[in-house]
């Protein structure tokens, strides 16, 4: 049984069409049994749902707190796999048939799928570019991830029976790594490449939209103190992005091999490439801000995040 799992804050005007759009895709996908969608504190009134969809209330914890509610009543339903995604991603059709496709015939523990900007602006394609939501490649090899996104991700039950997200992490920055580093220790993590989710960042344009690319990347920067202190081992683990060569392809390739480190001596048209450039320095710029701000991490949770052995 194939369960969906989505956390849900809502509080920007346009992020209830959002979940209504990514809740019909994901209902309209063949093997896809429940969506249990986590309201995570929202301030705003959620859509009307379709009926196999499940709405989870819970005061505002973050993300990684609303997933491991979102596991525990998957798994409470008999979920054989928990796929992952956002409030802000439409899956392609057959995304859920890949997933499930590529783990029937490996022997991987999870899965990560390949994720495109929805949007057409320059920041849009600089994430393509980058690999912004692919996860990166442990090198040398190419084999398998060092982590994948939760905005397109599969879990095999008897993994989430083990590991859980580190409700410690505040926002959706960093819990995904850490539940990826820790889950790689009962198995393998692999490249689903037919399985393919489009993120709406929603920018308004390129320059309006410059804020929100920068307030991203400094989350992300927020996040490394606490991975670092919880391992730090992670500093010498030699990886690479994984992120298509070609921003403008009109469908990600589908051989892994394809996915290598972002060069802009690949990137089509050439014309891009001095704005790819200027935001290649935002970004980083953004991310360092983040990684010297005060430590924005809730209080600590129990060391390895399983769940607690059932009482006797």
């Amino acid at each position: 049984m194939y369960i969906v799992v989505i956390p849900a804050f809502l509080s920007r005007p346009h992020e209830p069409d959002q979940l209504a759009r990514c809740a019909s895709a994901v209902l309209s996908q063949p093997g896809v049994s429940r969506l249990v969608v986590i309201d995570d504190g929202s301030p705003l009134a959620f859509p009307t749902l379709p009926e196999r969809a499940e709405i989870l209330r819970q005061r505002n914890a973050g993300p990684a707190a609303a997933r491991n509610r979102g596991v525990a009543r998957a798994l409470e339903l008999g979920a054989t796999v928990v796929l992952f995604t956002d409030v802000d991603c439409v899956p392609d059709p057959g995304w859920c048939q890949a997933m499930a496709a590529f783990l029937d015939s490996s022997g991987h523990v999870a899965a990560g799928g390949v994720t495109c900007a929805l949007g057409r602006t320059l920041l849009d394609r600089y994430h393509d570019f980058a690999g912004s939501l692919n996860g990166r490649w442990i090198v040398p090899g190419h084999a398998t991830l060092l982590y994948a996104n939760t905005c397109n991700m599969a879990v095999r039950a008897g993994a989430l029976a083990r590991v859980r997200f580190d409700e410690r992490f505040p926002s959706a920055a960093g819990e995904d790594f850490d539940f990826s580093h820790r889950l790689r220790a009962l198995g393998t993590i692999g490249l689903a490449t037919a399985a393919v989710v489009r993120h709406d960042f929603a920018y308004p344009s390129t320059l309006r939209g410059l804020p929100a690319f920068a307030r991203q990347f400094r989350r992300y920067g927020e996040a490394d103190p606490l991975l670092w202190e919880k391992h730090p081992e992670l500093r010498d683990v030699p990886s690479e992005a994984c992120a298509a060569p070609d921003v403008l392809a009109p469908a990600p390739p589908v051989d892994p091999a394809a996915y290598r480190r972002a060069a802009t001596r690949r990137l089509r048209p050439r014309r891009l490439v001095p704005g790819v450039v200027v935001l290649k320095k935002i970004a980083r710029w953004a991310y360092k801000r983040g990684q010297a701000a005060p430590r924005p991490w809730r209080a600590p949770a129990p060391a390895d995040l399983a769940p607690p052995p059932p009482s006797r």
